[in-house]
């Protein structure tokens, strides 16, 4: 079934007050966020549209930087899967690859070509280790979350193999700063085995100031998957469990997207218009920021109080906060398809 793409139109295209549905203008330091989509339904953002007016501020004062941001733009997206995070507030560390593995130490395990995926592959059953290289970085950074992806599905046996995930880290004298067993996040401070059904996703580390860090994964294969390596038309052998894929771990980075002056907002923008008569203030400006996101219904998304806006709620959305008291009006339109299908089953 084929079904057109359509552009998004009329008042669901504007961001709008929560506080005041129908409302459009934002200039009363308003933060707003689009609402979650329904399963089979698709928002392919292109730009926001912005219209800027003040009566009582010259608007070329704000091309100088500010302080604090004019407004701030969040794009939330399901970056891993339940793992929820802005993509251009990030940077994503992916340990992953036969580069990765093979630099580092093995213990009953190797790497293999699994399904066209490097994974690390136990030996039999048993205990089974990886321990990657220290990675060394330019300078010293933050960690605030981590995913991790394994081969084995979410419906494996719980019985099958439990794993473990611990995060060193140091400083630039490779001293010791702090361990992170992501594999347990809700007790940090110590080891946990955790089984194929568990989340994979670690949130909220606060690790400050690494300059190396270093990835130790540990699995208890107690029952061997069913991965076989055909040596001849009549044999084959048994070469252990596919475990883990990736780990990758995310670093808070400065944003482009809080904009502390018109003049950073012009720099994004693909076009814009002044309105300027000669000799007068400028009051009035149009300008269309570019702004590149899909947002889609997520399986793992959350809806606090069945209401979207509360700062527990979890879902794909794009949200603008204005957080300055200098404009008179502010409206925001996304420029946007809408695409959907059905949803059976």
């Amino acid at each position: 079934m084929i079904i057109d793409k359509t552009r998004l139109a009329g008042l669901a295209a504007y961001f709008q007050d929560p506080g005041n549905a129908g409302q459009i203008n934002l200039a009363n330091q308003v933060r707003s966020r689009t609402e979650p989509l329904g399963k089979g339904k698709q928002l392919d953002v292109s730009s926001i549209e912005l219209l800027i007016e003040s009566d009582t501020v010259d608007l070329l004062d704000l091309f100088r930087r500010q302080a604090q941001p004019l407004l701030s733009i969040t794009v939330m997206k399901e970056m891993f899967p339940s793992l929820f995070a802005d993509p251009f507030r990030h940077r994503v560390h992916n340990i992953a690859g036969f580069e990765d593995f093979k630099r580092g130490k093995f213990k009953n395990a190797r790497a293999l070509d699994v399904d066209g995926i490097p994974t690390i592959v136990s030996i039999g059953t048993g205990l089974c280790k990886w321990t990657s290289p220290l990675y060394p970085m330019p300078e010293p950074m933050a960690l605030v979350h981590a995913a991790w992806e394994l081969a084995a599905s979410r419906k494996t046996a719980k019985g099958n193999f439990e794993y473990s995930l611990k995060l060193d880290t140091f400083d630039g004298n490779r001293n010791l700063l702090r361990t992170v067993f992501l594999a347990n996040p809700q007790n940090m401070g110590q080891a946990g085995n955790l089984d194929p059904t568990a989340p994979r996703k670690a949130e909220n580390l606060g690790l400050k100031d690494v300059a190396f860090y270093q990835v130790e994964f540990t699995a208890d294969v107690r029952k061997d998957a069913a991965l076989y390596e055909k040596h001849s038309t009549l044999l084959s052998e048994s070469i252990g469990t596919p475990l883990l894929r990736a780990v990758n771990l995310l670093e808070p980075v400065e944003p482009a997207h809080d904009i502390h002056s018109l003049h950073e907002l012009l720099s994004l923008a693909s076009a814009y218009h002044l309105f300027e008569p000669q000799g007068t203030p400028l009051r009035k400006m149009l300008v269309t920021l570019e702004l590149s996101a899909t947002l889609v219904h997520s399986d793992y998304e959350r809806i606090v109080n069945n209401d979207p806006d509360d700062a527990g709620s979890l879902y794909e959305f794009i949200e603008i906060d204005v957080m300055t008291n200098k404009f008179t009006n502010l409206e925001a339109r996304l420029v946007a398809e809408v695409m959907i299908r059905p949803q059976f089953g």
